[in-house]
């Protein structure tokens, strides 16, 4: 069965392995080989296009909380509060409408990737892109928002670092599934594929 928008077929897919990677840590660092994708002409997306994509919709979303900041910054910290507040509410919004509606935020929609159910091809429910954002952008969202309380600046500095590595961390585990499922879409039951 096919997805009525043209998306992926949905219904003859396995599910994923629990943990990504076969064997779990893979001490060499080096990338997992990726299992072919899991319909035809349907891949599991590669690292560099699901940067890329992460790039395009981070400065979508980054130009927005740009103006926004600038323009509740000049009531001082309190400005700056509501601000991060609503980035992050916006990018719950931005990221959650794209996957439960087009299966893709816009900078994954661009590149022909689509985020979907690791189960079965479906189209994420809300619970399942919410659990995604949470884990994929929750950490980043929480350090503006620290930041943003002038008694908080260093604690905001040590968890923007802390933030940082978390998002290697969630590179490193893309790397080593071979469905290329990162920690967020683990803890979600999704996966990233591309069309032919």
């Amino acid at each position: 069965m096919t997805n009525p928008t043209g998306g992926a077929p949905q219904g003859n897919w396995q599910a994923p392995p629990p943990g990504g990677a076969p064997g779990g840590f893979n001490p060499n660092m080096q990338q997992v080989a990726a299992e072919p994708g899991p319909a035809p002409g349907v891949t599991y997306a590669d690292l560099v296009t699901r940067i890329i994509a992460v790039v395009i919709d981070g400065l979508i979303v980054g130009i927005a909380f740009a103006v926004l900041s600038a323009v509740l910054g000049m009531m001082g910290w309190i400005g700056s509060l509501v601000a991060a507040l609503a980035f992050a509410g916006g990018s719950a919004a931005y990221f959650v409408y794209g996957w439960t509606t087009m299966r893709a935020s816009f900078g994954q929609k661009f590149l022909k990737l689509e985020t979907v159910s690791a189960a079965d091809g479906a189209t994420l429910t809300q619970q399942q892109a919410i659990r995604r954002w949470a884990f994929l952008l929750g950490p980043a969202a929480a350090v503006q928002i620290v930041t943003a309380l002038p008694f908080l600046w260093a604690l905001g500095g040590i968890l923007g670092l802390v933030a940082g590595l978390y998002e290697l961390y969630l590179l490193y585990t893309c790397s080593q599934s071979s469905k290329r499922q990162g920690l967020h879409d683990t803890q979600a039951g999704t996966v990233v594929i591309k069309h032919a």
